[in-house]
């Protein structure tokens, strides 16, 4: 039997605005029905920080929480235990090393303003870059959300290409939440050959999630994303999952052609998590290719 993995440690990098105050909200109540600790994370945009301007800056950062925690949980008080962290520069330049040196087991981005009916293209490429720069999950909240029980969460999958591991994690995840999950392949008409085999792997994805609050559905759509969209709808989710080995996905997920027609897909968080995957990716291997390529050259010149 598998140890059941917990999510006891949730990174939120912040901007001491009122975006930022949207996004520790949400914060606070997903980790008080994790049960976890956050670590709020503030990139002070210098190049180098003193310890007098550490010190002031977590300072600056703690009174930020406490003034926001304390207005918005104050009759329930519900906020989460948190600690506070500061690096110089930009969230890009330390994530990666704040997640580990941190023991992160989850980031919580949001995507900005919404603005021209899109959303803030700087706030989802910097998501975007933090999925590629962390091995931990990343979840992302659309603009101006306000947190909602977890209770219906959609994982849009390959039963055909599943890592295990991450499947258990995710299974676990919903088992933490107490919220029901439902695995979901959206395959193109192309595929209707592949029918048979992809029916068995749901199958047998189904056997070995035995017991758990587990749905698993196959759904022919033209376009995928589309799909993933459709049926989340349908089904009133709560989250959006996915299990990709870049951030292609998300950037088409968040992408203008996307939010001008407001799929639901981009009105609902979105969580990523990190899985090597074997068969071709949707970007037809051209962003697959092009990190191959930039891997090669890094080898060569070691």
């Amino acid at each position: 039997m598998t140890t059941l993995s917990q999510t006891k440690r949730i990174l939120v990098p912040l901007e001491l605005n009122e975006t930022g105050e949207d996004l520790l909200y949400y914060a606070g109540q997903l980790a008080h029905a994790l049960g976890a600790e956050l670590y709020l994370f503030h990139a002070c945009k210098t190049a180098d920080l003193t310890y007098t301007q550490q010190s002031s800056c977590i300072q600056k950062l703690r009174s930020f929480a406490e003034r926001v925690f304390s207005r918005e949980f104050k009759y329930s008080k519900v906020a989460a235990p948190f600690d506070c962290v500061v690096r110089p520069g930009q969230v890009r330049d330390s994530i990666q090393s704040v997640v580990q040196e941190y023991q992160i087991d989850l980031v919580l981005m949001d995507a900005g303003t919404r603005a021209n009916n899109g959303l803030n293209r700087e706030a989802t490429e910097l998501a975007a870059v933090v999925m590629d720069l962390v091995s931990c999950p990343v979840m992302v909240l659309p603009a101006s959300i306000r947190y909602r029980k977890l209770k219906n969460l959609v994982f849009a999958t390959d039963f055909t290409d599943q890592d295990q591991k991450v499947l258990f994690r995710i299974a676990d995840l919903a088992q933490q939440l107490n919220a029901k999950l439902t695995l979901v392949q959206v395959y193109g008409e192309e595929e209707r050959s592949q029918l048979c085999y992809y029916k068995a792997a749901m199958l047998e994805i189904e056997k070995q999630l035995k017991g758990r609050k587990v749905a698993v559905r196959l759904l022919e759509e033209e376009d995928v994303l589309e799909g993933i969209s459709e049926f989340s709808e349908e089904t009133s989710a709560d989250l959006l999952i996915l299990a990709t080995q870049d951030n292609y996905l998300m950037e088409r997920l968040f992408s203008t052609n996307y939010t001008k027609t407001m799929a639901f897909h981009t009105r609902i968080p979105l969580l990523t998590y990190r899985q090597h995957k074997m068969k071709p990716c949707s970007g037809c291997c051209v962003n697959c290719t092009s990190k191959q390529k930039q891997e090669q050259l890094q080898s060569v010149h070691q």
